[in-house]
């Protein structure tokens, strides 16, 4: 842990330490070497400063994480609600007529490969990318053709799905009593989707976050000022370490406030999403050969 590089904040504050690492070994060289001295300050105002300031970014990091763990509590909702809407699928939907047993098997099929593309789609919606080619897979061509005017594709994926759910329901292929208990699964998904999207759409406060940023660099900054009496030309050292930890709070800060993007500390929505998918094909009696593999970590980072 201790010589971790990959995963942590590292590579991204390394520039801003390394600058005011710079800027602590030029204080000091004007310290040391040259005598110069009117900058110095006491350590008091640091002290002070640094104790509000570790208080406001722990403050910051919190709702920062409570945003990260919320977003995970709600996919792992999804996973719950995608298992048990296939369940039901499969043993509520029935036929009196046996005649229908292969067209009921096909429309539990389409059905369950639905809800696979829309926990895929809404992956791609919360992560800004293009999720044509993944539906292409599960979705045939005409579906494909009208989901491409819709902005909100995972909402109208639900759409669909609600119509199949109509489809059954008009062919007898529901009891009165298992409607609401089926579509209660649905309202649940998109009530997932809602709570995504509140948090990709809601940031913490612009003006919040630049007051973090500016007071963490300002007092690495100032750092030196009241060390280099103290510590002499220990002074960068000092200062790498107390840098290095601020700047990387605020930093930790930053890459977990919005969770569905792909940073490696970002929420593992394809392996989630993958993990659903083989779980409904499972369910569906799919055979190996239309079953992916589960995502394996890359490098220890599960994206």
């Amino acid at each position: 842990m201790v010589f971790a590089v990959h995963g942590t904040t590292l590579a991204k504050v390394g520039p801003r330490l390394a600058f005011v690492i710079g800027c602590a070994s030029l204080m000091t060289y004007l310290s040391i070497v040259l005598g110069v001295h009117t900058y110095s300050l006491t350590t008091a105002p640091f002290t002070i400063i640094g104790l509000a300031l570790a208080i406001f970014l722990g403050f910051r990091n919190g709702a920062a994480y409570d945003r990260y763990w919320e977003g995970r509590k709600l996919w792992g909702g999804m996973v719950n609600t995608t298992r048990t809407f296939a369940i039901q699928i499969l043993n509520v939907i029935q036929s009196v007529d046996d005649q229908d047993a292969d067209e009921l098997a096909g429309f539990r099929r389409e059905t369950i490969d639905l809800i696979i593309a829309y926990v895929n789609a809404l992956r791609h919606r919360l992560r800004d990318s293009d999720a044509k080619e993944e539906l292409t897979n599960v979705l045939d061509e005409a579906t494909l053709v009208n989901l491409s005017h819709y902005d909100n594709v995972p909402v109208a994926i639900a759409d669909l799905i609600g119509k199949k759910l109509a489809f059954a329901n008009q062919q007898g292929w529901l009891d009165k009593f298992h409607v609401p208990m089926l579509y209660a699964n649905l309202a649940e998904m998109i009530n997932v989707q809602g709570g995504c999207e509140r948090i990709k759409t809601t940031p913490i406060p612009f003006t919040y976050s630049v007051l973090t940023h500016r007071t963490v660099m300002l007092y690495c900054l100032a750092l030196p000022c009241g060390l280099h009496d103290t510590v002499g030309i220990l002074t960068p050292v000092v200062v790498a370490f107390v840098a290095y930890a601020f700047l990387g709070l605020d930093a930790v800060g930053d890459e977990i406030e919005q969770p569905f993007g792909f940073e490696d500390n970002h929420l593992p929505l394809s392996a989630i999403t993958r993990t659903i998918e083989v779980n409904l094909l499972n369910l569906a009696g799919a055979n190996s050969a239309q079953i992916p593999n589960m995502i394996q970590p890359d490098n220890h980072v599960l994206n």
